[in-house]
């Protein structure tokens, strides 16, 4: 810890970094959601003959996806003096990680 930094400023620090974290990981969750998928005979099915297809809503995953990509920056990029309450890092990577899980869900729930 810095001498001249607060422990706001500390704590601000970390979630920060842990917000790159769940940044970064992003797109690792989603390609092996859709590798895990994508293995699965009802998937195959679904992609080869169009048959078994699951009932997800058209744009629901690009949509997710798109949300947690959004808050994942505003998490890692909005400066510290800006934030319009003590707690919105956080609260915009909790934010985050909810888009992450239900675009998982939805990409692991489409086959």
């Amino acid at each position: 810890m810095d001498i001249t930094s607060t422990p706001a400023e500390h704590q601000d620090r970390g979630i920060r970094r842990a917000s790159w974290i769940a940044l970064a990981l992003l797109v690792p969750v989603v390609v092996g959601a859709g590798l895990v998928t994508l293995s699965t005979t009802r998937a195959s099915g679904c992609v080869t003959y169009g048959v078994e297809c699951a009932d997800v809503p058209d744009g629901s995953i690009p949509g997710s996806f798109l949300a947690a990509l959004l808050l994942g920056i505003l998490a890692v990029a909005w400066p510290r003096k800006l934030l319009p309450f003590a707690s919105a890092r956080g609260w915009l990577l909790g934010l985050h990680g909810a888009a992450q899980l239900m675009t998982a869900a939805l990409i692991l729930g489409f086959a």
